[in-house]
């Protein structure tokens, strides 16, 4: 029986190209093939939409503000039985949970004009040799190296042709490891949708998941054609003046109703000048059980600590640098509004909560008590809005022209922007091991984004396997030393629970 190599598309399914052309014709004798086919089920379902969240997200793009968020995972390849992750074998895993993953397939289609909402695509291929790609660094690299290279990958677009995300397999680590960094564009996915994806590539024990396709194939969405594109875009353009007025009407107060804690931010710290085109990452990683120890001696939680940290962080940071560290920062804190009926939909179901952190409490104890009532009194406010706040204020914005509007609107803002410091984000994660193809992930770091409304720095953080594993990412020219937060956070941890 002669086995075939072809990647020529199959329209009974989507092609998965798990090789380049290049590595068809330079590897010898391939034991593997060079595509796979994820199987169509027999009918399709109906055409997929972007909200007005997620298409906000996709038109305010700039070359200064890439708009994708990512995580990199470090690897304990010296450790795993079957030695180094090879980026063929990563491929070959993304190939064969494709299907399980429907973001990873879709790309943009754009209405004409823009006189409507784009269109996910389902793709008939899906190129693993360019969305999957390996990496290697010079031979014993530091976390910094690292750290460098990742911040160099998240400053680039994406691709908006394909699939809107990449995996990067890094080699050459210290001690024998190695790391993963993936990025999806954030009108695809928010962090909760991320963990969707994580968890269908990570397994939770060394022996991988078999996972094959469903027998009755995979369901697609339908993709209208331009013309029926067109010809839907006037009925959803009355659905969307409907959508306008309910925002005039509800989500509009509700802003207004936080004017005066927009007002309370910190009008001079560095890190909220004009973004630049390149950025800075940072990473470390906490005990989570010396974090719980301290949220319990104030009855709060690890959200009340990881904010103390990040506040604590924050003021001698800026004190090394004879900062006015006189007046709270204000931060937006994502928070998912995400009902059960949504969870697998992916794209984006979050709000923002706004709180003061307290640089200016020079008692690490009176600032930790601080920051939790601000977050009490966070929280109430936030459940007097709408938890569809910002879905309803995207919708006041217009498609038409593909985000040309969206962008002069927010070019025409810039003399008033960030309405925030910077955000600080908190993502629970799991507290037990995960592998990828049988190797230990060790830690999980989230790379998030900057954005003109919320300014040149963002820490996120999420909890995983006994310990909090916190992202920074900055603007270099705003935050030349973004490393040195790190050694903040710890000392401010040591400060609470010596």
């Amino acid at each position: 029986m002669t086995t075939t190599h072809s990647t020529v598309l199959d329209r009974a399914g989507t092609t998965v190209r798990i090789r380049t052309p290049g590595e068809v014709f330079t590897t010898p004798a391939p034991t593997a093939p060079a595509s796979t086919l994820i199987p169509h089920a027999p009918d399709s379902g109906p055409p997929r939409q972007l909200s007005h969240l997620d298409l906000h997200l996709l038109d305010s793009e700039t070359a200064t503000a890439p708009l994708h968020i990512g995580a990199v995972m470090l690897l304990d390849s010296a450790g795993a039985a079957g030695g180094p992750l090879a980026v063929t074998t990563l491929r070959r895993l993304f190939a064969a949970r494709l299907h399980l993953i429907a973001p990873l397939r879709r790309r943009v289609r754009a209405v004409p004009l823009g006189l409507d909402e784009p269109y996910w695509e389902d793709c008939d291929t899906v190129d693993l040799g360019y969305h999957v790609r390996a990496a290697r660094l010079p031979d014993g690299a530091s976390d910094a190296d690292l750290a460098d290279y990742v911040a160099r990958r998240h400053a680039q677009l994406l691709d908006r042709s394909r699939p809107l995300w990449e995996c990067h397999l890094v080699s050459g680590l210290s001690g024998g490891r190695q790391a993963v960094y993936t990025k999806i564009h954030h009108a695809v996915i928010d962090g909760v949708s991320a963990a969707e994806v994580m968890a269908a590539i990570l397994d939770v024990s060394e022996t991988p998941t078999d996972t094959p396709p469903p027998a009755t194939g995979v369901r697609r969405d339908r993709t209208p054609s331009l013309v029926e594109m067109v010809a839907r875009s006037s009925g959803n353009a009355m659905a969307r003046q409907s959508a306008r007025a309910r925002a005039v009407r509800h989500a509009v107060p509700a802003l207004l109703h936080h004017r005066d804690e927009f007002r309370a931010k910190h009008p001079d710290v560095p890190f909220n000048g004009p973004l630049s085109a390149s950025r800075s990452v940072a990473y470390t990683s906490l005990p989570l059980d010396a974090v719980k120890a301290v949220k319990r001696s104030i009855d709060g939680t690890v959200n009340d600590v990881v904010m103390a940290l990040c506040t604590s962080a924050l003021r001698s940071w800026m004190l090394d640098r004879e900062l006015p560290a006189t007046r709270p920062l204000l931060a937006a804190i994502p928070v998912s509004v995400r009902t059960p009926e949504q969870f697998g939909s992916a794209g984006n179901q979050f709000s923002l909560m706004l709180s003061r952190l307290p640089i200016d409490e020079s008692d690490p104890r009176a600032r930790l008590t601080m920051l939790h009532h601000n977050l009490v009194l966070a929280k109430e406010r936030f459940r007097q809005q709408p938890p569809t706040l910002l879905h309803e204020l995207t919708a006041l914005l217009t498609p038409a022209l593909h985000g040309l509007p969206t962008r002069a609107l927010l070019r025409a803002a810039a003399p008033t922007l960030p309405l925030v410091n910077l955000i600080v984000s908190n993502v629970p994660g799991p507290q037990f091991p995960l592998y990828l193809d049988g190797i230990r992930v060790l830690a999980s770091y989230p790379v998030s984004v900057l954005t003109e409304l919320s300014g040149g720095l963002n820490i996120t953080v999420m909890s995983y396997d006994g310990h909090l594993d916190f992202g920074i990412l900055g603007c270099p020219d705003a935050v030349p030393d973004i490393g040195e937060l790190t050694t903040h956070l710890g000392a401010a941890l040591a400060e609470l629970h010596p």
